[in-house]
């Protein structure tokens, strides 16, 4: 009798060590993506970057023709006090213009592209710059043609010594020259440029 029930709390001892160790690892599965549900919230916001772009990568402010990018200056703004912002609209792109003044027609082999900008500074500075100078146009390799002073015939152009007060609102051309057989799939502007920086700037595709 004593033998039967030693033998009874014997298997009791091992049922209760067994379910012991289930919940164990039952504890381990439930606690693994707990873990990783809390990582993930270092992730950037969906919309914050655009499709492709690695952690920590900087990307431009896209948009399309007729769209309005808002564009900051730098910090510690070039142009003195106050803080340097705008709201930038590429309105319109003409792929095939004409210069006004007939000594700035392109070289050999190169034809001029216009894109028009309007512009409101949205800071409480003054934002002062070249305009053209800031701009650029890339064709689909990727390769870019900076801005250039001239004025086309389609109308006034964006500069070279662009003043805009805050609240005010100015819109001119700026002129590109670019090889005759180029094919420009996009626009792009940063303000107060020094060096290139992605973060600040504005990109336009064309369709």
């Amino acid at each position: 009798m004593r033998r039967s029930i030693a033998a009874a709390a014997a298997v009791v001892t091992l049922t209760a060590t067994l379910v012991a160790c289930g919940g164990s690892d039952g504890g381990s599965d439930k606690a693994g993506p707990t873990k990783g549900a809390g990582s993930s919230s270092t992730a950037q916001p969906v919309g914050e970057q655009s499709p492709g772009a690695t952690a920590g990568s900087t990307q431009a402010r896209v948009g399309k023709l007729g769209d309005t990018l808002k564009l900051v200056g730098m910090e510690g703004s070039l142009n003195g006090t106050g803080t340097i912002e705008g709201d930038f609209t590429l309105e319109k792109f003409e792929n095939h213009a004409k210069s006004a003044i007939g000594v700035l027609e392109p070289a050999a082999g190169n034809r001029l592209v216009a894109a028009k900008f309007t512009i409101v500074e949205t800071g409480t500075g003054t934002y002062q710059d070249s305009g053209y100078a800031e701009a650029n146009v890339f064709d689909v390799n990727g390769q870019g043609y900076q801005g250039k002073a001239g004025t086309p015939t389609v109308g006034d152009s964006l500069g070279p010594n662009m003043i805009i007060k805050p609240g005010e609102r100015v819109t001119g051309w700026i002129v590109f020259e670019v090889p005759k057989d180029a094919k420009i799939t996009s626009v792009t502007y940063l303000m107060e440029k020094v060096g290139p920086d992605p973060e600040r700037t504005g990109k336009w595709t064309l369709g």
